[in-house]
This record gives C-alpha cells, sequence and structure tokens, in this order.
C-alpha cells in the first residue's frame, strides 16, 4: 500500500519539523559536547589528515580514547565530507575538561566536556568547528533516511496511518535528533540497521527465489555487511536473517533460501567486512578490536545485583528520550513521565491487538485460498525478534563494561515505534484514529522544540563575571596565593536550615570567587561537606566558575558566582552537624594552597557553612526503656551500657537514646555522673550529644538521636550499688534542664559495681 498524495505531503511536513528541529538541537550544543562527540571527531579529523585509520594503544589511547577501534566507515565518509577544511586546529578547540560531571545529570553546572572558548565557536565558523558542523548535517540527513523507512516499514506491513504515525514518533524523539545532530556513528548505524530491516521483510513477505533474484540478496548482504561497518552490534541482523531464510526455507520446502540466499548474504558481507577484520587481527590479536575497546573503556569492578540493575534503568530510559551532553544533561521529570506513559500504553494496547488477532484467526473458520493468503501485517514477527535481540546484546555488554543507555536501541527505534503506534490506535475508536496519532505527533513535536530551550542551551550557557558580590553574600576576604597571583573568596550564600538525608538531595551554596591577581594555572574549587568527627560525607571537586571558565582565564577584580550541590553520601551517619568546607586545590603540587584570612593569619580548615543530616534510622530502641520527658523539647527513652555490671578501672559505654519533641532552644551539654550511696559524685562523663557533632539547637521534632558516652571508673571505687545520673545543662551558665514532671533535673537508675578480679 503506498501513501496517497496528502499522506506524502504530511511526511514531507514531518521530515522539514525534523530537518528545523535538528539544526536547533545541533546550535544548542557546543562543539564536541554531543554524545561523546570528542570521541568520535578527532577518528575523523586523523582520517582526514593522516589517510589512515587510528591504532589504539591502550597505554596512550589519544584524543579519540576507545572509539579509535570502531568501526569505520561513518569516519571514512565524514572524513572525506570535510576534505576540504583545514582542521590542525583540533587541539587547540579539543581542551578537555577533566573534572566534568559525566553521566550526572543531579549536578548544576559543570557539564561541559570541553572548555570552550566563544571567540573561536563563533559564526562563520572556520577550522575544527566548521568541519564539526558540517558533519551534524550529513548526519542529520542520515536521519531523514531513517524517518523515511520507518514510515515505509509501517506502511507496508499495516497502513499509512501506521507508517506515519511511527516516523512522527522517530522524528520528534528528542534523544534521535540529538544524536543525528551530532558527530556519531550511531547516525549511520541507524540509518542502515532500519534499511536492512526494511530488506529482510520485503524478502520475507515476497520470498523471491535466491536463484533469479540473486541481485536483492547481494545488496541485502552489502547492506549487513555495512551496517556492521558502521557499528557491531548491527550485526545482530545476521541473526534476523537467518531466522527469514530459514523461515522461507521451511514454508517453501526449498533449502535454497537458506544455503543459496545465506551464502550469497554472508559472502558480501564478509567482502565488506574483511579488510577491517585482517586488520584488527593483525594490530589487536582480535577480529574486531573489542579486546583493546574494552582495555580503553573499562570493565565493572562488581558484578551488577538486582538493585544495581534498577538504579541503572533510570539511565536506560531517560537516554531513550532524552539525556543529553555527557549523559549529564536531563529534561525536566514530567516529559519522561509523558513519554514513558506513551510508550507503556503504547505497548499494552499492542499486546492487546495481538492477543485480539490470535484470538480471531483461531476461532474462525477459513477456507484453503484464505489459509494461503498472508494478512497484511504479514513479517511483523521480525520487527519484534529485532529489538529483541539488540537489547539482549545491550544487556549483555552492560554486564561486561557499564553502557545501559537506551539510544543504543535506535537501530531498531522504527520497529519500537511502529509497535506502539499499532497499540495506541488499537485502543481507540476507527473515528477518532486518525485524530489521535495527529494529536500525539504534535505533542512530541511541541515538548520536542521546547528542549533546547529549557535542557540543552541552559547547561552550557557561557557565565559573565560580576563586578561586585550582593552585599548579604559578602565574606573574608578569603586569600589564596599562587607564585606571583592570587584568587580569593569574597563572597558565601548558604541557604538557612538546609536539611539533607544519607544519599538524598544535596546540600547546595554559592561561592564568589575573584581574581585579585591573575595567575597562569587551573586551580580547583575542592567544596566538602564535613559530617561526624569531621569526616567527609560529600564532595564537589571542579573548575570553578561552574566548570566552564578555567582560573587561568580570569582577569583581575573578575567575580565569578558558583554554584555547588553536594550530595551527602549513602553510608553518612545521622543525625548530625555538617559543615561546609571549601579550599583551592593545585592539581600540579597535589595539594590544597594556603588560606589566608582578612587579617593575613593563615586557616587551616576553611569552614563556609552548616547544614543539617537527617536520621539514617527509624524506629529505634534501647535494651533499658525509660520515658522521661525534659522541657525544651527533649526526651530519654531508654539507654544500653557495656558492660552491665562493670569493675573498678573499667570504662563503661553508656549509649543514651534521646528523642526530640521540638527543636530546643539552647546547646545543652549531657552530663552522666556516677553517684554513691551518700549523693555524692564519684566520676563523671560530661560532653555535648553525639560527642559535639549534632548540638541539640538541630534537633529536629520526632528525631531520634544515638548518644553515646564513655565513663571512666576508678581503679580504687568501691564495689557496691551506686546510681547513674544523666541530664543536661546550659553550658553557659551550668543551669539544668529540668523534668516535665517537676521530679527535678535529673534523670537516675541503679548501677552496680563488682568487685575486681
Amino acid at each position: 500500500m503506498a501513501l496517497n498524495k496528502d499522506q506524502r505531503r504530511l511526511l514531507l511536513l514531518i521530515v522539514g519539523a525534523y530537518f528545523l528541529l535538528a539544526i536547533v538541537y545541533a546550535q544548542a550544543t557546543p562543539p564536541l559536547e554531543a554524545s561523546d562527540e570528542y570521541k568520535h571527531y578527532p577518528v575523523v579529523q586523523h582520517i582526514q589528515n593522516q589517510r589512515e585509520l587510528p591504532i589504539l594503544d591502550p597505554n596512550e589511547p589519544g584524543l579519540w580514547l576507545q572509539e579509535g577501534t570502531q568501526p569505520p566507515l561513518y569516519y571514512i565518509i565524514m572524513a572525506g565530507l570535510t576534505s576540504w577544511i583545514d582542521t590542525s586546529d583540533l587541539e587547540d578547540v579539543h581542551r578537555v575538561n577533566p573534572h566534568a560531571f559525566v553521566g550526572n545529570p543531579n549536578q548544576l553546572g559543570n557539564k561541559n566536556l570541553i572548555i570552550h572558548q566563544p571567540e573561536r565557536e563563533a559564526f562563520p565558523w572556520q577550522g575544527t568547528v566548521l568541519a564539526i558542523y558540517v558533519i551534524r548535517l550529513a548526519s542529520i540527513l542520515l536521519g531523514i533516511g531513517t524517518i523515511m523507512l520507518t514510515a515505509r516499514l509501517g506502511t507496508l506491513l499495516f497502513d499509512p496511518r501506521i507508517g506515519l504515525m511511527a516516523a512522527m514518533l522517530v522524528a520528534f524523539n528528542p534523544m534521535f535528533i540529538f544524536v543525528n545532530a551530532a558527530v556519531n556513528n550511531d547516525s549511520l548505524a541507524i540509518f542502515l540497521a532500519h534499511l536492512g530491516l526494511f530488506l529482510l521483510i520485503r524478502l520475507w513477505r515476497e520470498a523471491p527465489d535466491p536463484r533469479r533474484h540473486w541481485m536483492r540478496y547481494t545488496v541485502l548482504g552489502l547492506v549487513l555487511g555495512l551496517g556492521m561497518l558502521s557499528k557491531l552490534s548491527i550485526g545482530g541482523l545476521f541473526l534476523v536473517a537467518g531466522f527469514t531464510l530459514a523461515w522461507l526455507a521451511w514454508r517453501r520446502r526449498h533449502w535454497s533460501y537458506l544455503i543459496g540466499g545465506g551464502s550469497l548474504i554472508l559472502i558480501v558481507a564478509l567482502l565488506v567486512l574483511l579488510p577491517w577484520l585482517i586488520r584488527n587481527l593483525n594490530l589487536y590479536g582480535d577480529l574486531t578490536g573489542l579486546d583493546v575497546f574494552v582495555q580503553v573503556q573499562g570493565t565493572r569492578d562488581q558484578p551488577l545485583t538486582l538493585v544495581g540493575w534498577r538504579g541503572e534503568f533510570g539511565t536506560f530510559y531517560r537516554s531513550f528520550w532524552g539525556l543529553f551532553g555527557g549523559v549529564n544533561v536531563s529534561a525536566p521529570e514530567w516529559i519522561y513521565l509523558i513519554f514513558n506513559l506513551l510508550a507503556i500504553v503504547g505497548t499494552a494496547g499492542f499486546v492487546i491487538w495481538a492477543w485480539g488477532q490470535w484470538r480471531t484467526g483461531k476461532d474462525r473458520s477459513v477456507s484453503k485460498q484464505e489459509t494461503t493468503a498472508r494478512p497484511s501485517y504479514d513479517g511483523l514477527s521480525l520487527l519484534l525478534i529485532w529489538p529483541l535481540i539488540l537489547f539482549f546484546l545491550l544487556v549483555r555488554w552492560n554486564i561486561i563494561s557499564p553502557a545501559f543507555q537506551g539510544r543504543l536501541l535506535f537501530p531498531a527505534l522504527g520497529s519500537v515505534t511502529i509497535i506502539w503506534s499499532v497499540g495506541l490506535l488499537a485502543l481507540v475508536p476507527s473515528a477518532l484514529k486518525n485524530k489521535l496519532a495527529l494529536g500525539i505527533g504534535l505533542a512530541a513535536m511541541a515538548i520536542t522544540a521546547l528542549l533546547p530551550w529549557l535542557a540543552i542551551r541552559p547547561a552550557y550557557a557561557y557565565p559573565k563575571p560580576l563586578t561586585a558580590v550582593p552585599e548579604a553574600a559578602r565574606f573574608g576576604p578569603i586569600t589564596f596565593q599562587v607564585d606571583d597571583g592570587a584568587l580569593q573568596l569574597v563572597g558565601v550564600e548558604v541557604p538557612p536550615g538546609q536539611s539533607v538525608a544519607p544519599g538524598g538531595d544535596p546540600v547546595e551554596l554559592v561561592l564568589y570567587w575573584m581574581a585579585s591577581q591573575p595567575i597562569d594555572r587551573d586551580l580547583l574549587s575542592a567544596v566538602n561537606i564535613l559530617g561526624r568527627s569531621n569526616q567527609t560525607v560529600g564532595r564537589v571537586n571542579r573548575y570553578p566558575a561552574g566548570g566552564m571558565v578555567p582560573t587561568s582565564q580570569w582577569d583581575s577584580g573578575q567575580i565569578w558566582r558558583d554554584v555547588y550541590r553536594l550530595f551527602p553520601s549513602t553510608d553518612a551517619i545521622g543525625p548530625a552537624q555538617l559543615t561546609i568546607r571549601a579550599a583551592l586545590y593545585d592539581p600540579i603540587q597535589k595539594s590544597d594552597l594556603p588560606a589566608y584570612g582578612p587579617d593575613g593569619m593563615p586557616i587551616d580548615l576553611l569552614l563556609v557553612g552548616e547544614a543539617r543530616l537527617e536520621a539514617d534510622r527509624l524506629g529505634l530502641s534501647a535494651t533499658n526503656e525509660i520515658d522521661v520527658a525534659l522541657t525544651d523539647g527533649i526526651r530519654i527513652q531508654g539507654y544500653d551500657l557495656n558492660p552491665e555490671i562493670p569493675s573498678p578501672g573499667d570504662s563503661v559505654e553508656l549509649t543514651l537514646l534521646w528523642q526530640a519533641t521540638a527543636t530546643p532552644l539552647q546547646e545543652y551539654t549531657v552530663f552522666v555522673h556516677l553517684i554513691d550511696s551518700t549523693g555524692n559524685q564519684v566520676a563523671g562523663a560530661d560532653a555535648p550529644p553525639v560527642n559535639g557533632d549534632y548540638p541539640t539547637t538541630y534537633w529536629l521534632a520526632g528525631e531520634q538521636i544515638v548518644d553515646k558516652h564513655s565513663l571512666l571508673l576508678p581503679d580504687n571505687l568501691p564495689s557496691g550499688k551506686y546510681s547513674l545520673a544523666v541530664g543536661m545543662y546550659n553550658p553557659n551558665t551550668g543551669v539544668r534542664v529540668p523534668r516535665i514532671d517537676g521530679m527535678g533535673d535529673t534523670i537516675q537508675w541503679p548501677f552496680v559495681i563488682k568487685p575486681s578480679g
């Protein structure tokens, strides 16, 4: 079934809208920032200049890193397209940000994989930047081929409405546009995979005799060979081809399909691949070069667990719909929700549709003529098999090396969108099908059009220096001396009352840096949150100025506003008072720079703010339960003793379980006193709760606080019966916190000391 005039016009509109959006995405993403572009383009440039493929040395992998062993077809084509451009400035443009937040979309700023030079990247483009945009344009055109093939596949298997709706879901998938608007071999691999699948489905439906129609098998072998020469995962289509030929041989009762047709496909594909395979074998000792690829990319340190798979699923679906840059620029969550809902409903609808088709075919009585006639969706099984094979290959690869990204399923994107289109339209009456298809397509286009402005452009907005610090943020100044220059911390903003949980939301702060005297080094801002015992429980180490402007590029007097997010680690022990430490780190000297206060005196530990770490455990209980309430929102719920019956000279570990019924107004000290039978104190251990790591003014209503104290018993202490007395007091006045029940200001219980020996 072919498209009519109106349907062809709609397809052209879809393609045109895709092209315009892709140009916007290409413009919104700075050079070398898109989908490993900073590794892919150096392969192209090397082939362009050296007229040979790069050789990957794991010890010195070069600018291309692991991409140096990728199948070379895409790179060769793009090197030819840009052969007229002088790209000798690559090293000046290719300035990698070694501290970028790769794979971390939760952080603010520092998304840039490259240290950019706006004046060099401005239009009119020249050199390397021009070559990158030329290749991006060529890749965008390959995406048009994928969209057209998807429309053709949907029309071939079902009807034009399915084909056009699936084409819209491909064209207006934000991640598909992003990948195709980049220097990335995926664009060619995706196109060739769709072309190969289209040829296979036509082969399935038409069953041409390989002896008379050998050219069709030859072309299929050429496409599959070229596909694998673009990306190894396209080799999965050989399994689809084997299934197709085996089915044809069984259905037609003629082995020439499997033997003759299969031989033609394999021979042609092998001829395409053979020079590259032999080169790999000679250079790396394996046919694909995958071993050296893995050496550079790295493997997992620990096997993936079920929890690990669940954790990586978020990256999987986000990178299917739109996780940009270095897998670190995400879309708003509501966009993922909409697209995921679309996928779930479409999949469910397809299952319902398929069940109905199976039931109809099983229940109806058909004539022999009807039995031999193929339904319009003959070949649908290939549409289902290909995404499953690709997903299996992705899972297998992710077990070896972290790579669970949904975009790696894009060689089967057309298959998936056709399935979803069938499912979505199957759920509505015929009168609404056209409206639903068009509505979903327009909604996807609108969302896709918003994302460059909502997500991508803001992530790479080049910061501008300030001339002054806001009055409320002024701090210090704290001076960091570097050779003949100096940087200063001149402002701090910490939102009051921040309360975070281990592994939860971040502590946020803003620092204002200034070059009082320019320096020639690129320093790192090292910002830590310190928990109990001043242990680091979260950190950010990166270039200041949002990772965009290294300190060596700062002019005297420029002030840079720098926003930080510090995520507490999952194993941080709470509750606790968090303190925020700031420093400048010299990666050459491998040490923090000394800091000096406004008076010129050195500062050992520069603390710039505080926050609260919430309890990491709930519903705690003690061995010895008591319930005594003090004023100012404090209650004791119980205690544990170790040992329970000590001897003289022992150190007794007393663990108190407090609960806050409100936030106390004062910072109190806990007293632990050993009282003899005459009421005299014979030993004591006064200390702030949690050894000072969680002052009472930080306690939250409902929170439980585990508070440990060590009570050292005198060596000459007589054995016998004593009492332990516990309570709190204001260390500034010595006034104790009274009990609410009017029974004084002390909680006491019996305590026995056994004789020594």
